[in-house]
């Protein structure tokens, strides 16, 4: 990626002093949109700006780091690119470098997006990294509802930022709710807040996953929550507790389903896949 820190403190200088002191402020002495991983900044958070909808701030998978993600929509591609292996970072409201968008505005005829007359730095609502066989790659996404892009100006401003990220040579484009995964999406909520929720060893975790595994063969068209239950009563458990722990070795990839077509409060015995690789207890157990 060829944008660098740089633009923190932009040239000509004219452009600095187009930017309110705060902006500057959280630009340059806050550091905002910078660093990776855990380390990231983001430019703006939920207490920076009014949201559409509610605001969320979540732990990430990617990097244990607390996100701030401005409506549900954003949670929702957000939540879909956490999940996914080949995914090494993600950085939200990434500031684009004003001195570009600015130049791009003028080229284009565009108003620049600006605030009682002062210049404000454009995002982009996700910036993520793959890393897919080897081969690093980064996608810009930004993250709209569909009826706002029936919007002019709306069109004007993903038209500079597109601009941007085609001169950055990386793919740029538009998650609308219309990309959404509903039934994916549920599954995932439902799933990565126990990834940590056990820290079990090894002894504990194959104990567990071969308990499951167990009652789940012997049932192929009963329901998980089912079968589950009774295994809790057959251990003196408190109810519930097998459930906690499938969410948990789910969350770790120990079983698996089709998660794009069943709901986990559907899901039957005959839909849950158990890992090969936790079967050959050959296991890459993340601990908490």
């Amino acid at each position: 990626m060829k944008q660098s820190p740089a633009f923190l403190s932009p040239q000509p200088r004219q452009i600095l002093e187009l930017l309110e002191p705060a902006i500057v402020k959280r630009l340059q002495n806050e550091k905002r949109g910078q660093g990776i991983g855990k380390h990231y900044k983001p430019f703006l958070t939920v207490q920076d700006v009014p949201s559409k909808g509610r605001i969320h701030r979540r732990p990430s998978l990617t990097h244990n780091r607390i996100v701030h993600l401005l409506s549900d929509l954003e949670l929702a591609a957000f939540l879909l690119f956490d999940w996914q292996k080949s995914v090494i970072d993600i950085r939200e409201q990434f500031p684009l470098n004003p001195e570009i968008t600015i130049d791009i505005a003028k080229r284009l005829g565009i108003k620049h997006p600006a605030y009682n007359g002062v210049i404000q730095v454009m995002t982009t609502d996700l910036l993520v990294d793959f890393n897919l066989n080897g081969q690093h790659s980064t996608q810009a996404v930004s993250v709209k509802y569909s009826q706002d892009l029936e919007d002019e100006r709306t069109i004007e401003k993903l038209e500079l930022e597109r601009r941007f990220w085609e001169k950055e040579d990386i793919e740029w484009f538009v998650f609308t709710e219309h990309e959404v995964p509903v039934i994916c999406v549920k599954n995932i909520r439902w799933l990565a807040p126990h990834i940590h929720s056990y820290d079990l060893d090894e002894s504990e975790r194959t104990r567990v996953f071969e308990n499951i595994l167990h009652v789940l063969d012997a049932a192929p068209e009963e329901k998980i929550s089912v079968l589950l239950s009774q295994l809790d009563r057959q251990q003196g458990l408190e109810l519930g507790s097998n459930l906690q722990y499938f969410r948990h070795l789910a969350a770790q990839s120990a079983f698996q389903w089709d998660m794009q077509s069943y709901l986990h409060s559907s899901l039957k015995a005959k839909d849950v896949t158990p890992s090969v690789y936790w079967l050959k207890k050959d296991v890459e157990y993340v601990h908490a």
